[in-house]
Formats: C-alpha cells, structure tokens, sequence
C-alpha cells in the first residue's frame, strides 16, 4: 500500500510541473514575440485575442526542451475548436537560385537565399483530425519556430494551446553503395506532388539534398521532363547513416531549394533543426523508389495524416574490396 501511495504522489507531482505560459502584450509581430522556451509535453500557451490585424496579432516564439537525440513530432491543440481562432507557423520566403549552370550529374552546389518577407508556413484548419492544431518535427535540439494566433470579435475567451510531443520511428530501408544514390517519386505509379529532404546521421539537413519538383532533363540529369510535381534528387553519398524525410507539397525547414529543384520559391522556416508539412491532405499514395549502382529498389509509402512526414533510415556502406574476398575465400578454403 505505501509503494502505491509513494507511486500516485509521484505521478501527480510530475503532471504539476508542466508550465503554463501567459502572452505578454504587446506581442503583436514577431520583434515581440512572447518567449516559451523549454516546452515539454503537457505545457500549456494561454492569452486572449479578439481581433485578426494589429493588436489582435499574438506571436509566440517557441522552442522546445533538449531531448536525446532522434525524431520527434511536436503538436499545438487549439481549444476552444468551436470558435473562429487562426493560427499559423510563421516563416520566410526565399530568393530562387539560378539554374543550375552545369546541368546533370553532380549538381552544381547552388542554393537559394532566404529573404526577409514573413510567410505562412503551415495554417490551422478545423477540417484536421483533431481539428485545430499545428504540427512540425524536430531531433531534440531544441528548435526554435515563430508560431501566430489570432480570434475574432466571438473569441472572448481566452485560447488555451496544448503542447503534445511524441518520439517516431524512421523505417530502415536498407543498405546501398557509396557514389552517386538516386530518390525518386517520380514514374512509381501516382502523381501525387511530393517534396522530401536527406538528413545526415545527426539529423542536420543536408545542404541542397532536397528536392519538391523535378526539372527538365537538361538540368537535372533526370528521366523527366519537368512538367510533372514530383520529386528526383541524385546526390553523391559517402558511408555513413542518412535519413529521408518524404511528404507531398510543401515541406519546409531552413534550407533553400537547390538549383536543379524545378520548384525553388517555396516558403522556409527561419531556424535549424524544425521541419514540417503544410498539407492537410490525408491518404495519398508517395511510393519512392532508391536507386544506387543499377539497383532500384521501391517503398510503399502513404502519407495518412494531416501535415504528417514519412521518415526512413538508409546506411550507405562500402562493398567488399577484393582483397577482402580473397581473403575471406582463402578462409573458407582452409575450414
């Protein structure tokens, strides 16, 4: 019976320590953004807007608390859902790169840059399932994002924002060969418009891996023509562990787009180490196929969420040498 007392105790004590925070007027733009820092899940946002323009604006600049490292899904549950809120994680544009200048394969390492012009990354909607919320991933590393919300002359009450996180799981796809790797949506037998980006084995994004549209074969080296909304990314790649991060039109994190992205004016976000989908789309077919040195292998994949992202886990490992095949044959030979 005193185990159980001492367990109940316990778990009342740490449901206690999740933080409510209050905005702080004015917080009306994102130069005044009211700070929560080190959100862990339970917390809570709370403030009070009747209002969609000037004063009625609340931004909040969030970031979330260390973890081990590894993907994470972070979640903003808006209550209550009956009434006219809008929220939207906030971001930028972004200047296009040039064409790429020295067409096929490798790419020529040309990004875009991104501009000053605030932009809506990711907007509520009450057609989700749950309604009203917000959706971005991360890796533990506390990640920053600018997050807006906003009533209307019905909301009198105040908003109150749940903070929900949960760990996911990469699906491992495999092993291929160092050199030049190829990830494709495109001719797997959907039209769906995808967009995905490689991570390194620390889950930073890696400069110009990424890619929304297809472009011409001039451009890319690709098998299309351009005129389709999937997505082709031929990159060189060392050994190591990389992970894919797929989804349909728009995935944002703070990289520009790449020279040979048919697509290179999407909206970004402003920090590292966040990444998120801006879909509300749900059930779409964006099987991939990954190809290395005349091996194509294709994934069934389905997006089934609203702004959810697809994560796999592919190690690109060094075959044998020669001098380690004899060996092993000479071993062999002697048993």
């Amino acid at each position: 019976m005193k185990k159980v007392a001492i367990l109940t105790v316990l778990a009342v004590t740490a449901v206690s320590f999740a933080a409510i925070f209050n905005e702080v007027e004015p917080n009306d733009t994102k130069a005044q953004a009211t700070p929560a820092f080190g959100l862990v899940n339970g917390d809570q946002l709370t403030g009070t807007s009747t209002s969609s323009t000037g004063a009625g604006l609340d931004y909040w600049l969030l970031s979330t608390a260390p973890a081990p490292l590894g993907i994470y899904r972070h979640r903003l549950l808006v209550t209550p859902n009956n009434l006219a809120w809008t929220a939207s994680i906030r971001g930028l544009g972004q200047t296009a790169a040039a064409v790429d200048t020295a067409p096929g394969i490798p790419w020529d390492g040309v990004v875009g840059v991104p501009n000053a012009t605030e932009a809506t990354v990711q907007s509520i909607s009450s057609a989700t399932n749950p309604p009203r919320f917000q959706q971005w991933y991360g890796f533990g590393k506390a990640e920053q994002l600018h997050w807006r919300i906003n009533g209307s002359t019905a909301t009198t009450v105040p908003y109150v924002v749940d903070y929900v996180v949960e760990p996911v799981t990469p699906v491992d796809i495999g092993s291929f060969q160092p050199g030049v790797i190829t990830i494709t949506t495109f001719g797997q037998g959907h039209s769906t418009d995808t967009d995905l980006w490689v991570y390194d084995s620390n889950f930073n994004a890696i400069v110009g891996y990424g890619n929304d549209d297809e472009a011409p074969n001039a451009i890319s080296g690709g098998p299309g023509t351009g005129t389709t909304l999937q997505s082709w990314l031929a990159r060189t790649y060392a050994p190591g562990v990389y992970y894919l991060a797929l989804t349909n039109f728009n995935l944002a994190n703070n990289q520009p787009s790449p020279s040979d992205d048919d697509f290179r004016t999407g909206s970004i976000l402003e920090f590292p180490d966040a990444v998120l989908n801006s879909s509300t789309t749900t059930n779409l077919n964006m099987a991939f196929s990954i190809n290395d040195l005349g091996r194509s292998i294709q994934i069934p994949n389905t997006k089934v969420g609203a702004f959810d992202i697809n994560w796999f886990k592919f190690t690109v490992v060094p075959e044998p040498t020669s001098l380690v095949l004899l060996a092993l044959g000479a071993l062999l030979r002697r048993r």
